[in-house]
């Protein structure tokens, strides 16, 4: 372990977060592959939609504190005040979990496969907030060797116990208890041995902190939980009319398996983000065209490859979809290409999010975010009455295209509000 307290190079650093990105990004590709191929119907709509509600918890589990906690260089609040902090969101997340388990109505079974993936979450969560210290002192590879290790390891006993026993409730477990194991093995291990991670500070006998802490990351929780709640809406009306007897059997994991490629151009992202940090230097220095000029390029590049990525799914989205998950979807193109026209406008949404944080105008995001959300309670049943699959598509690209919409138009309006009267002027450094 000596030789990992030695500063990696920039291009480690960039190599191990970008490979745990993926790695966390396919654990949902992989495992639900996994249930498709060796259990039934069923067990995979059980699965699917145990995956979805533990994406809505975690949010409450992270609070998305995170990004705040890993800029923290002045240490506004130390280590321990972060891991305290998480452990109580942790508890309001399993606390959540249950109450929405029971407001679902969900049977023992059904129940118990969500309340695990949720716990799976939860030590994921936990897993977040020394990842965060990791980045936070300059050891992000760090941080992706032990999202990387985590994921293969866990992933690994979820196959082999899911191959030998064909039971759902053991699989699910082995991914909890592996994934655990591995939050020691690694998380904790990089903390009490890198030396530069050792020192946690203390908590104090003021717990005001915790109220402070609250309100930094309420604003990124609410947007998180609204966003998630809208890209769920369409699976939990699903999951709603497959109890009824309105749809068949299956359908939850069909439209899971479409939504997958939607997040690819989110990926993509990934590559640009540190353009980010220049368009902040760039507005710092009120050089408003070279801000602008960034904003055009990133925007550019992202469209050229949303459609290379239309195109692609177009001709291979169907076949190689059908061959992953060993399912034929030959009558869901339509379906495919309506979500990743939603995930492309979620991107460019986001973008522009980014760029509403640089020049400090985040707050006004929640109006985006909220107009979609009311949007997509108000469609999403009948539009999947209606159309069944199409319409739960429809349901989630039209309320991204809303989301799109809106986030532009902040976005325009405060620019040319912060920037009016120095644009075109001498004082406008170019």
């Amino acid at each position: 372990m000596r030789s990992i307290n030695n500063q990696p190079t920039e291009k480690a650093i960039y190599m191990w977060n970008i490979i745990g990105s993926m790695a966390n990004a396919l654990i949902s590709v992989v495992v639900l592959m996994l249930v498709t191929r060796m259990l039934n119907k069923d067990d995979t709509d059980i699965f699917s939609i145990a995956w979805s509600i533990s994406q809505l918890m975690v949010t409450i589990g992270t609070f998305q504190i995170r990004v705040y906690q890993a800029t923290d260089v002045k240490q506004t609040f130390n280590f321990k005040q972060y891991c305290v902090f998480r452990f109580i969101t942790i508890g309001a997340m399993l606390i959540s979990s249950a109450v929405y388990i029971g407001m679902r109505g969900y049977t023992d079974y059904k129940a118990q496969i969500v309340m695990i993936i949720c716990v799976y979450r939860a030590v994921d969560s936990l897993a977040d907030v020394y990842e965060g210290w990791f980045q936070q002192k300059e050891r992000l590879d760090l941080a992706g060797k032990a999202l990387t290790y985590r994921i293969v390891f866990a992933v690994l006993a979820f196959g082999v116990i899911l191959a030998k026993t064909q039971n759902l409730f053991y699989a699910c477990w082995s991914l909890v208890v592996v994934y655990t194991i591995c939050f020691f093995a690694f998380d904790v291990q990089y903390k009490n041995r890198v030396e530069c991670l050792k020192s946690s500070g203390k908590l104090g006998k003021n717990l005001k902190w915790i109220v402070e802490l609250f309100m930094e990351g309420l604003p990124l929780f609410v947007n998180a939980f609204i966003m998630m709640s809208i890209t769920n809406t369409p699976k939990m009306v699903i999951d709603t009319a497959i109890q009824s007897g309105n749809i068949e059997q299956g359908a939850q994991t069909v439209f899971n398996i479409l939504f997958m490629p939607a997040s690819v151009l989110t990926l993509a992202y990934i590559v640009f983000r540190p353009l980010i940090t220049q368009m902040a230097i760039m507005w710092g220095d009120q050089k408003y065209k070279k801000f602008i000029k960034i904003l055009g390029k990133i925007i550019l590049c992202l469209f050229g490859m949303a459609i290379l990525l239309m195109i692609g799914s177009a001709v291979l989205g169907i076949p190689v979809l059908s061959i992953i998950y060993g399912m034929d979807l030959k009558a869901y193109k339509g379906q495919l290409l309506v979500i990743i026209i939603g995930g492309c406008c979620y991107t460019f949404a986001a973008v522009l999010d980014n760029a509403l944080v640089v020049i400090r105008k985040q707050y006004l995001l929640i109006v985006s975010y909220v107009i979609s959300w009311i949007y997509i309670k108000i469609v999403a049943g009948p539009f999947v009455v209606k159309w069944k699959m199409l319409g739960a598509s429809l349901g989630y690209t039209t309320a991204m295209f809303i989301f799109l919409v809106v986030t532009a138009l902040i976005f325009v309006i405060s620019f040319y509000a912060e920037t009016k009267g120095k644009r075109g002027n001498k004082s406008e450094k170019i």
